[in-house]
């Protein structure tokens, strides 16, 4: 009754704040989904985190997802050296919002997230990134817990004809890896045409110990893009893009299977015009479609020569956007609009039992079957959403937004059991889902501001959480079992951000509270016997089901200090303290608190950098999810980069400098790999990294 009351408080005071200017918006739109930029410090306001291009180049990321690991209130799920997945504040998976230039949307195939959508992009191609930090942004689709936005390189405008590109690649002695890359531009006034291609063919690595790490596969992608500025000054823009993934040969050494392929196909259509009329200044429309192709097996584990398994498994996507700028007068701007997202799920494991694994007791004749993987299922989902900023006064900005969601699902060849088990009551309702958030930034001077923001954001169940049969989807060896009833999850978050400015010192703060209804996690349910292997233990499934109530509250802070023109010093962190109120245990893979250090040196042709990455000992764990505690580690690693002329740079790196023998929390522990590998997955040792790009 108590959180009842808490909650209903809640929603009025948003209601009455959103009220207050629910007609319109601030005219510096700084969260511009366009112009990202992923830096280490948080002095743009409006809730974003940053990350500069330039820190991806000097730490030699090869995986976009790789990219968060040191950002203060991240974590990383690894699952092998290739897909790696955010965590943020202990948000993952579709808590968070991951799109692709603004709005492109894809899913992964593979139920145990061997493809998310944020590795369908190579870091190479990636110009800019922004991160809401938080349920606060209500114009690019549902955000529970926050969104990350991927923006890839795009063309610069010019007023004659240029060529302009890059070709470069580089060097990981752990594992003895390879990467190349080149980037071609034909620019003009009017039309530009753009092709990026890499390719990476990585080995396994070894751990601080040195001890093998499979995680071996290879990659090449690339991408077209194809634009016209028109309009009387060139303000508008039509731009298509294509964009291929081709990996093979992937080890995941987290998880039970590997990835003999991850095709995946990306096509969009984006158009803007500016200044349309006095009122309208901004209109954009996009359009995309999505296809990922998987095939997964046990090829490689020792578990083939009992059964064969192969798991071909297909997600497509396709939607779109629509959105209108508004600027009634000075000080109001008013964004409104639609999108849309659509989902289809389908494959299967195909599964040549020859050895009874209970028994072992060698078949006669090797037996057939065919599991449904994801049972044709498909998820939509069509949202209208309005966003309004007011400038009260030269210190005050008052933002507001609000968005509807109608979510819609189907299962259309449900294996017998599944409906079995819900007396053929699989149909899920349908979902009306309202998201609502309202923020006030004070800046007291140019250096110096403070920003409170609460929001609602809601989120429905994925596919994985509604539909998969009994599949080991998660870090313990439980079979899951989807359920067609969950409720939506919702999220109610308040933040409170600091930042001051001095001439040679930068520190931020931000501290966070968020309360959790219709919380979805799974449970050991008793009367669910484990369909495959049932001689192995554990006996039973687990069952998504929802939980009334969870809470997550923790921090960032850091502190930049400017000094001798060209040196910085930073130091950062983040903590997330996050609980099962309903269940009185902590949330499972919560990142333990975590600190970054960095002491570098920046002129015009010489950057170089010494940084400490700290984590500390994770004992908050999920009994319920058989989770187990990690040790804290420090690692450090030197970088530096040099460009002698305009058109060559040249990067060197030693990662993990002192042979750091060490896990991360979030890291999915060792399946099916054989006697060798132990039951932690270690991350890399020492590794002594070149890299060369030359421009033209």
């Amino acid at each position: 009754m108590k959180q009842s009351i808490l909650k209903i408080k809640f929603i009025v005071l948003l209601l009455i704040m959103i009220s207050a200017v629910a007609l319109t918006a601030q005219v510096t739109d700084t969260i511009s989904l366009e112009q990202i930029l992923i830096k280490g410090t948080a002095n743009d306001k409006l809730l974003t985190t940053h990350i500069s291009a330039e820190t991806i180049k000097l730490q030699d990321v090869h995986d976009v997802g790789e990219m968060f690991k040191t950002q203060p209130g991240f974590g990383v799920v690894k699952r092998g050296n290739y897909a790696m997945e955010p965590v943020l504040r202990g948000f993952k998976y579709e808590d968070i919002n991951v799109q692709i230039d603004g709005g492109t949307k894809t899913s992964n195939a593979c139920p145990n997230r061997m493809d998310p959508a944020i590795s369908q992009v190579s870091p190479e191609e990636v110009e800019k990134v922004e991160v809401i930090k938080g349920p606060y942004q209500v114009r690019f689709g549902p955000s529970l817990g926050g969104l990350i936005n991927v923006v890839t390189e795009n063309p610069v405008k010019v007023e004659h004809f240029k060529v302009r590109g890059n070709i470069g690649g580089s060097f990981i002695s752990n594992g003895i890896n390879y990467i190349t890359q080149g980037n071609l531009q034909l620019l003009s006034k009017n039309l530009d045409a753009s092709l990026h291609a890499d390719y990476k063919d990585f080995g396994d690595y070894k751990s601080g110990d040195g001890t093998t790490i499979p995680s071996s596969y290879s990659r090449f992608g690339y991408s077209v893009k194809l634009g016209n500025n028109h309009g009387k000054y060139k303000q508008n823009r039509i731009q298509l893009t294509w964009r291929q993934g081709f990996a093979k040969d992937i080890d995941h050494a987290g998880l039970p299977m590997d990835a003999d392929k991850d095709n995946s196909t990306l096509a969009y259509l984006d158009y803007m015009a500016r200044d349309i009329s006095d009122l309208i200044f901004l209109l954009k429309a996009k359009v995309f479609t999505s296809y990922v192709d998987h095939e997964m097996s046990t090829r490689n584990r020792p578990s083939w020569n009992y059964t064969e398994s192969v798991a071909p498994v297909t997600s497509k996507s396709f939607g779109g956007r629509f959105e209108l700028g508004m600027k009634p007068n000075g000080k109001l701007v008013e964004f409104m609009g639609m999108d849309y997202n659509y989902t289809n799920k389908d494959g299967t494991r195909n599964r040549l039992v020859k050895i009874n694994a209970c028994t072992g007791d060698t078949l006669p004749k090797p037996k057939e079957f065919v599991d449904l993987v994801w049972q044709d299922s498909k998820i939509s989902d069509l949202g209208i959403f309005f966003e309004n900023k007011f400038q009260i006064n030269e210190k005050l900005l008052w933002v507001a937004g609000i968005r509807f969601d109608y979510v819609s699902y189907a299962i259309d060849n449900p294996s017998p059991d599944f409906k079995e088990l819900y007396n053929n009551d699989i149909q899920p309702d349908n979902d009306y889902n309202v998201s609502v958030n309202t923020s006030l930034t004070w800046q007291f001077n140019q250096d110096f501001y403070l920003q409170w923001a609460i929001g609602r954001g809601v989120r429905s169940a994925e596919l994985t959480e509604k539909f998969i049969n009994h599949l080991s989807v998660g870090l313990d060896a439980y079979e899951y079992v989807g359920n067609p009833h969950l409720k939506p999850e919702v999220n109610y978050q308040t933040d409170l951000i600091v930042s001051k400015e001095w001439d040679a010192v930068h520190i931020y703060a931000d501290v966070f509270y968020s309360y959790l209804d219709n919380f979805i996690t799974a449970f050991v349910d008793t009367t669910l016997k484990k369909k495959f292997m049932p001689c192995k233990p554990p006996p039973h499934a687990k069952r998504f089901a929802n939980v009334d109530q969870a809470m997550m509250t923790g921090f960032e802070a850091g502190v930049d200090v400017f000094f001798a023109k060209y040196f910085r010093y930073s130091l950062n962190g983040g903590f997330t303290y996050a609980q099962n109120l309903s269940w009185d245990e902590p949330l499972p893979e919560i990142p333990p608190f975590m600190a970054n250090t960095s002491f570098g040196y920046k002129s015009k042709k010489v950057t170089a950098e010494i940084r400490a990455h700290f984590a500390a000992e994770q004992k908050r764990v999920s009994t319920n999810f058989l989770e187990t505690s990690t040790p804290g580690y420090a690692v450090v690693d030197i970088a530096a980069s040099y460009t002698p002329a305009d058109w060559v740079e040249i990067r060197a790196s030693i990662t993990n400098l002192l042979n750091t023998n060490y896990v991360d929390h979030l890291s999915r522990a060792y399946k099916n790999m054989g006697p060798d590998t132990g039951s932690l997955y270690y991350e890399p040792g020492t590794s002594f990294n070149i890299g060369v790009n030359f421009k033209f």
